[in-house]
């Protein structure tokens, strides 16, 4: 039996490769937060160099991927992005639903993108003299000065990560409850249930191969592995 009622339609949203990402994205970050300690910090590298092996895929994939998950199709200028925050307080379904993010959440996306990679790339050169006896990768190919820059910026940045999380996770949460948006089940299923009036704007999205982004997503982990290991020696 479907759940759909008869005036909507269930539509396909999100393709394999952005929701793996996501996801992991998620898991990687909060692994990194919880194994930030002296008897752990090798997995917290870890955690790091998954999250730069993801930024690395979602940077090719909004290129190369589908239709929705591409740079092009959600990074609007200021004047749509203004507008369409002028919308949320009133707007209907039919205003307010994009095929994909919307012109607030895809600007979120690229800032957390942004924030994310320098976490990341600031940790390969990071080093910790003082309990958590840690050295980036890395760190013995700059000079102290710069290595004591990249551990300011790692540890000034990540309060910027938790900024911009809780701004996300509440924007999810308002769209559920206030504007009865499942934007989290969408991201889990990559479905989507939409009034049928507007399933059209959703039959327009080209998905990509989902192996073709598995296959990308292995090449950049090993892109991250080599240059770790290469930089170890």
């Amino acid at each position: 039996m479907s759940d759909e009622k008869p005036d909507e339609k269930k539509v396909k949203l999100w393709d394999f490769p952005v929701r793996l990402f996501h996801w992991s994205l998620v898991a990687a970050i909060v692994t990194a937060w919880w194994t930030n300690r002296e008897l752990m910090i090798d997995i917290h590298a870890i955690a790091g160099y998954t999250v730069l092996a993801l930024v690395l895929f979602r940077i090719i994939w909004g290129f190369v991927g589908s239709s929705n998950a591409r740079f092009a199709s959600f990074i609007k200028g200021p004047k749509k992005v203004i507008g369409y925050a002028l919308r949320i307080p009133r707007g209907s379904m039919a205003d307010l639903t994009y095929a994909g993010h919307n012109p607030a959440g895809g600007w979120m996306v690229i800032v957390l993108l942004v924030l994310v990679a320098v976490q990341a790339v600031s940790g390969l050169f990071a080093s910790e003299d003082t309990f958590l006896f840690f050295d980036g990768p890395l760190v013995a190919h700059v000079s102290s000065d710069l290595a004591s820059t990249m551990n300011w910026i790692h540890h000034t940045n990540i309060n910027l990560i938790y900024a911009m999380v809780g701004l996300h996770v509440f924007a999810a949460l308002f769209y559920l409850v206030v504007k009865r948006e499942n934007l989290i089940g969408a991201m889990i299923t990559g479905a989507r249930t939409v009034p049928a009036e507007l399933a059209a704007r959703f039959a327009q999205i080209r998905f990509a191969s989902p192996i073709a982004g598995i296959a990308i997503l292995a090449v950049c982990a090993v892109i991250v592995w080599a240059m770790v290991t290469v930089a170890r020696g």
